[in-house]
């Protein structure tokens, strides 16, 4: 019976916490929902509106000067692109000043900002016992460890799945060029298709390495929010 309301226990509070974060995290997610917006608004929407009013223009004749079209329709992305690097051409003198390892510190001091902040919120709107901490913690752990494991065997497997999908592109004409012309149409063929080879390969690497980059991102903040975990507990034992 004793283990049973442990079992709860612990199920309980790790829920708790995982719930904090969603909610923490989904703040953040407004934030590049917006950006995203804005993106695809600066980039494809407005643009695309533009080339449907510089196609009535035309259509119609209402202006007879139309050399610097191209120039209109690169302007919006163009002013968000600028306006996206700003904060960082805004701060260029500040890390030409303290040096590469003087940003690398700002950086740092930033995460530690961040870290604390988190710490405090979590030990005001999750309220836990040093036991419950000490169990979220670890199964936090094994959790990211999960994680780790479960993106590379999904990065191999989609990257064999890609490279057999490359295969079976390439070899649907060889039948027909060997019909066509015989033994020597299939060496020419091969020959051709050494360009290819490296093309897929790169693009396999490249896939890869995306795609397992990708799916470390949820890791990296599950790392940080363990920090968090790791410092509470640590301050919960010492109190005690």
């Amino acid at each position: 019976m004793g283990g049973t309301v442990t079992l709860k226990s612990s199920h309980y509070a790790y829920q708790q916490f995982i719930q904090w974060v969603q909610e923490d995290m989904n703040k953040d997610r407004l934030l590049v929902n917006r950006k995203v917006f804005s993106v695809v608004f600066w980039c494809l929407v407005l643009p695309a509106i533009l080339s449907l009013v510089i196609f009535g223009v035309r259509k119609f004749q209402l202006i007879e000067n139309l050399h610097y079209v191209g120039i209109i329709l690169f302007l919006p992305p163009f002013i968000y692109a600028l306006y996206s690097i700003w904060p960082t051409l805004r701060d260029l003198p500040k890390v030409f000043k303290k040096g590469g390892l003087g940003a690398i510190l700002d950086e740092g001091s930033k995460e530690v900002e961040w870290k604390e902040h988190v710490v405090v919120r979590l030990r005001q709107e999750v309220r836990l016992t040093p036991k419950e901490w000490k169990l979220v913690a670890f199964h936090l752990e094994h959790e990211i460890r999960r994680l780790k494991s479960q993106n590379r065997y999904m990065t191999i497997l989609s990257t064999v799945v890609l490279f057999f999908m490359f295969q079976f592109l390439d070899l649907g004409g060889t039948a027909e060029v060997i019909r066509q012309q015989g033994p020597s149409g299939l060496m020419n063929m091969w020959v051709e298709q050494l360009s290819q080879w490296g093309g897929q390969i790169f693009s396999l690497i490249l896939f890869s390495a995306l795609f397992y980059l990708s799916g470390t991102q949820i890791q990296k903040h599950l790392e940080r929010y363990r920090v968090c975990v790791d410092r509470i507990a640590a301050e919960l034992e010492s109190s005690d």
